[in-house]
């Protein structure tokens, strides 16, 4: 996924991410390859992390060897390497707003690297930064950096037009962090229903007057891409230009601006539990790191009962069929991968003890980056030997259930008394496109306000998309003391391709 693309003809790989280079003083005719003989070169390196869709991007005067960095990260060491590699020096670290959705690695990398921590002024960090208005400039090399007011999004937001002045003053990038996406507009409810038309009124202000009031061929980078939960639709490419979006992306040929709020707020998906805790630490300052990860250590069977004694979480991140087939009584399976981090942060109250069962234990690492990434920093270690170390020491098992989609249309096709009850827990857009006939809809995220709505005397069969959530929604509602319970393996998909039933628009128990 990670490449370097050159401004002229070939593609090289690159582990860090992706690097754009604009050169000032060739044309991409004659462009080969970055050497020495072109006076001046700008760096523009792009760094995803897949769950969260976050999108953070180091912008750098390679000919005077300095760099800023926008919308970093938590675990900044992913920086500090690549400046030290590249012989850079980071002097400005900028955030365009106060995220909702990860906690910032700014006050961090500022720290580290010696640079100047800027962001909108109304963000009114409660520790050191460089407030910035509307207007105000940032230098970095022969890059100069304008921040322009663009609320909405958060009502801090600003946008960081960027040229590079050994050419002329003009903007060659905007970086737009939530405000305009590739494809997509960054939603404005997060912050409150309360505020989310206000909001939206703002942003289509901030679009028209300010945003796309730039040339078209500059180009724009986000802070949220796909995959990221502040917006919907937003398309898989990261990166993008204000002529392209200004006539593919459908919500800027909108132009009145209550047509503009309906459409942009329409069909969003659920809102992470955690996200409410996110702004404020951001604004009152995340803990210093000192850009380490911290390590999560190996815990003996006795370490593990003693912590489960002290009211631990048993967080299993084995796959769902795994999970489904053996567990440690009340662990909640979050398997491992991309949206690990995000789960963790929806499901599970991040002050409460972790303990972590996997089946590599070289896996820690980027478990540790994810949780820490959200705010989850009470991991206390994992089950050293994983779960056939526990099963070998005689801790206590239970046996989950994973049905096959054609297993669950027999059991619903029977006697209607022990049929059971289908939990659809997707997004609710993806619900309205078809579910199982009868099925409730409650996100996994919400389930656990909703335990007192669900009968504890009949079956319970969770489905999603893919069998991940379903399994998570499973091992909360057995973790809650509901007893028979069936997560259903490959999802609603698989229930279509199969040539059951399927019915459209909302249902019952529609949150």
């Amino acid at each position: 996924m990670s490449a370097r693309i050159w401004a002229g003809p070939g593609t090289r790989v690159s582990p860090t991410g992706s690097e754009q280079y604009v050169c000032s003083t060739a044309t991409a005719a004659a462009l080969v390859s970055v050497t020495a003989v072109y006076a001046r070169v700008v760096r523009i390196t792009q760094y995803r992390i897949e769950g969260l869709g976050h999108l953070s991007t180091l912008i750098a005067d390679e000919d005077a060897g300095v760099a800023a960095v926008v919308d970093p990260r938590r675990d900044v060491d992913i920086y500090l390497d690549a400046a030290r590699d590249a012989g850079l020096r980071i002097t400005h670290v900028l955030e365009t707003h106060l995220h909702n959705d990860y906690v910032s690695g700014a006050r961090d990398l500022a720290a580290l690297a010696g640079a100047t921590h800027v962001i909108g002024a109304g963000a009114e960090l409660r520790y050191d930064y460089a407030p910035a208005r509307d207007g105000d400039t940032v230098d970095v090399g022969s890059l100069r950096f304008t921040a322009q007011d663009t609320p909405g999004h958060t009502p801090e937001h600003v946008t960081y037009a960027v040229a590079d002045r050994s050419r002329a003053d003009d903007p060659i990038l905007l970086v737009t962090g939530g405000s305009l996406l590739v494809g997509a507009v960054g939603r404005t409810d997060l912050l409150g229903e309360a505020h989310a038309i206000d909001y939206a009124h703002a942003m289509h202000r901030s679009l028209h007057e300010v945003i796309l009031r730039h040339e078209d061929y500059v180009m724009i980078y986000p802070t949220h891409g796909a995959g990221s939960l502040c917006s919907t639709g937003i398309a898989s490419t990261p990166t993008s230009t204000i002529g392209y979006e200004r006539r593919h992306d459908p919500l800027l040929s909108i132009a009145d601006v209550d047509a503009f709020a309906e459409r942009l707020l329409r069909g969003q998906p659920t809102i992470p539990r955690y996200f409410a805790r996110m702004r404020p630490l951001n604004q009152a300052g995340p803990p210093l790191l000192g850009g380490r990860v911290p390590q999560i250590p190996p815990l003996t069977v006795e370490a593990v009962h003693a912590a489960l004694d002290g009211e631990a979480l048993v967080i299993d991140t084995r796959p769902p069929a795994v999970h489904a087939a053996g567990q440690v009584p009340g662990s909640l399976s979050i398997p491992a991968g991309s949206s690990f981090g995000t789960w963790l942060g929806w499901v599970v109250d991040p002050d409460r003890p972790m303990i972590l069962i996997v089946d590599d234990p070289s896996a820690t690492d980027d478990l540790a980056r994810q949780a820490m990434r959200i705010g989850c920093d009470q991991i206390t270690g994992f089950l050293d030997g994983g779960f056939v170390g526990w099963v070998r020491a005689g801790g206590p098992v239970v046996v989950g259930s994973q049905d096959s989609v054609d297993a669950l249309a027999r059991d619903l096709s029977g006697d209607p008394a022990i049929a059971p009850l289908v939990i659809d827990v997707r997004q609710r857009s993806e619900f309205e496109e078809g579910h199982v006939p009868g099925a409730w809809h409650i996100t996994a995220g919400s389930l656990g306000d909703r335990l007192d709505d669900l009968p504890r005397d009949r079956p319970i069969a969770t489905i999603c998309a893919s069998g991940y959530r379903a399994s998570v929604a499973a091992s909360l509602l057995r973790s809650a003391g509901f007893e028979t319970v069936h997560s259903i393996a490959d999802g609603v998909p698989a229930w279509r391709a199969a040539g059951h039933a399927v019915e459209t628009g909302p249902g019952p128990g529609r949150t």
